[in-house]
């Protein structure tokens, strides 16, 4: 698992718990508090109308018709009320009264007189000097929403006393399906608003994440393709841990390479030179010999020709080098294809004429590609070279200038006798050349190297296509 997978799993988990403990609070916290609230002032007009109702037991036979007359008047009030969005328009309490044996003496919905209500928790528990409270379900309450609560009515009980003697006791019911409905509004709110308040945390994570993470990854994908051996600039990551990893590991790569860099290429520049030095020893010791003017002449050419091929070989190495070497494209400039193809075409002029040789430029030569200019020219200059090399006298060359959809496409083409076989797959390999026609040596078998080397700094391709009818080689630029 990657540590971004990680990061990530982590998040979501704690937003799944943050969730989740959120709703267990709103089931076991919220729900009380609000009841709390809802039963505390009951308790307060129970006690207040216990001690209004008690003088009417002061008389033997107690008598309740003003409060039955009160009681009906309350309840054809409207109270028209706005209470936080519940429009109230009706009163919905209930009053009942026991004497001291619990049985019913008055009922403000004048049903439940002369009953037994001593067994009931609210009455049993104040008879017995103790807080009397209790919920019980009603069929009268149209149930506005699906809760266990909304069809229920709280009943707070207080004593009737006189003379502190114990005489009766008044019980005040209130439904719950208001205070429900007030529950269930604070519930939606708070889930709105954390809700709310996760999503902007889950932004700012996600964000974070982001912030930790690409980087992260970029860092792992550098390491893994410097790993593979490609050639890339180092990704500016800012100036923080991740960026210094990954310039920490660039700076170690280029101190692994420049170590192999410089044993590879001096094993491989002695073994080459190796040659040619060997050749011009022969050469100059002949020559310290009595031979003729024409032997000799033929000695000091060979001593001219190997020199010159030693010289060529160290001054392509160190091309080789400095492409190799670099990170990225020193320079992102525009560069007309036109342009070079022309200069081009100016520099191998004596060799084209030598060989009699027609160069035609089609396409669209204004495309443009950016890059480094000088690296750019180079690279296709070697591949226009080694055509012409390999041309036959009175050919021609062609160079083709097109844009696709996705990228801008040099052709070169030449019509000599192919790339064989056995050695398509080494063309592009350090020191490895194939004879040329109508002439003795082979070249250093580095110039198609610094092509391959080149189109890779600028994030491009270059290959070659051969049959018996000539060559193409395809040098591919990003559009």
């Amino acid at each position: 698992m990657t540590v971004r997978t990680r990061i990530l799993l982590i998040l979501l988990l704690a937003f799944a718990s943050g969730f989740f403990a959120l709703e267990r609070w709103l089931s076991l916290e919220l729900r009380p508090r609000y009841y709390q609230s809802f039963e505390e002032p009951l308790v307060d007009t129970a006690n207040l109308l216990a001690e209004i109702a008690g003088r009417e037991f002061d008389r033997p036979n107690p008598n309740f018709d003003s409060l039955y007359d009160a009681f009906e008047r309350v309840y054809r009030r409207d109270p028209r009320a706005d209470i936080y969005g519940l429009h109230k328009n009706n009163i919905d309490i209930r009053v009942y009264i026991t004497d001291r044996q619990g049985i019913v003496v008055f009922d403000s919905h004048r049903k439940a007189v002369g009953q037994d209500f001593s067994r009931w928790r609210d009455v049993h528990l104040t008879l017995q000097g103790e807080y009397g409270v209790r919920s019980s379900p009603t069929d009268e309450i149209l149930q506005r929403r699906d809760d266990r609560e909304a069809g229920s009515v709280a009943y707070i009980a207080a004593p009737i006393l006189r003379n502190n003697d114990l005489v009766g006791v008044l019980s005040i019911g209130k439904p719950k399906i208001n205070v429900t409905q007030f529950i269930l509004t604070a519930k939606r709110d708070l889930v709105w608003a954390v809700a709310g308040v996760a999503m902007l945390a889950l932004l700012t994570a996600t964000m974070l994440y982001l912030w930790f993470s690409r980087p992260l990854y970029q860092v792992a994908q550098f390491a893994e393709r410097i790993a593979q051996g490609e050639t890339l600039a180092t990704p500016d990551l800012g100036d923080n841990e991740i960026g210094s990893v990954a310039r920490a590991i660039a700076a170690m790569r280029q101190a692994l390479d420049g170590k192999n860099y410089i044993e590879r290429y001096t094993q491989t520049l002695a073994h080459e030179l190796k040659s040619p030095l060997t050749s011009i020893k022969a050469s100059a010791e002949l020559l310290l010999e009595d031979m003729p003017p024409a032997q000799r002449q033929r000695f000091i050419g060979n001593i001219q020709a190997e020199n010159e091929r030693a010289l060529n070989l160290i001054q392509r190495l160190l091309e080789l080098a400095a492409v190799e070497n670099r990170q990225g494209v020193v320079e992102k400039k525009p560069v007309v294809l036109g342009e070079l193809t022309d200069e081009i075409a100016a520099s191998l002029q004596a060799a084209l004429l030598q060989k009699n040789l027609a160069l035609e430029i089609g396409g669209d030569i204004s495309i443009t590609v950016t890059g480094e200019r000088f690296l750019i020219k180079q690279a296709l200059f070697n591949i226009v070279e080694n055509a012409a090399a390999f041309s036959p006298i009175g050919g021609r060359l062609v160079i083709d200038v097109l844009s696709e959809a996705d990228a801008v496409v040099v052709k070169v083409r030449d019509y000599g006798p192919g790339i064989p076989d056995y050695a398509q797959a080494r063309v592009f390999e350090r020191f490895y050349s194939l004879p040329r026609p109508g002439a003795q040596n082979r070249s250093s078998g580095l110039g198609l190297s610094f092509v391959k080397e080149v189109m890779e700094l600028h994030r491009g391709s270059v290959s070659l296509t051969s049959s018996e009818s000539g060559t193409e080689a395809v040098l591919r630029f990003p559009a």
